[in-house]
């Protein structure tokens, strides 16, 4: 069963993300906000945002920001697109929503049961409206290896600030 990615966050607050990591901004130009990301993630600028891997590509997190409801929808469309990219296949039927905050800002997040090409997953989405856009972390993780990456994710995400 899926541990909500709330408790993640809790977790997470003990801990720092290591000395050896990279601080990105999202997006890279008229940025809204920042996330720090471990070095051993290879933390690269996608489209309107960054995304990086665990170095035993366990863990998968994009982070990016828009700024209308028509680019919500869109990245909402993009997110959905890119799981499938990557042969991440939703259980529609698992959906739990979850609200929390992180960083200090209000968070939504949509939990997800699914499988990819390595076997079952934990997918979540998270919405974190910073200024007049929403920062939208997605983020999967085979099931296997989940409990042995919460503080890291954790710290990943408790690492966003507003600039």
């Amino acid at each position: 069963m899926i541990k909500p990615f709330f408790a993640f966050l809790l977790a997470a607050t003990l801990f720092t993300v290591s000395a050896q990591a990279k601080t990105m901004k999202v997006p890279s130009e008229n940025s809204v906000a920042s996330i720090t990301f471990p070095d051993s993630w290879d933390p690269e600028e996608i489209d309107n945002g960054v995304a990086g891997q665990s170095a035993d590509e366990a863990v998968y997190m994009a982070v990016v920001a828009v700024a209308s409801e028509k680019g919500m929808n869109a990245e909402i469309d993009d997110t959905f697109a890119m799981l499938k990219e990557h042969n991440v296949e939703l259980d529609q039927a698992t959906k739990k929503e979850n609200k929390f905050k992180v960083g200090g800002f209000d968070a939504e997040e949509m939990l997800f049961q699914g499988k990819d090409e390595d076997g079952p997953t934990a997918v979540s989405i998270t919405f974190v409206p910073v200024k007049d856009h929403v920062v939208v972390i997605t983020y999967w993780v085979s099931t296997a290896d989940e409990e042995g990456h919460q503080k890291e994710v954790g710290a990943i995400v408790n690492s966003l600030k507003a600039l």
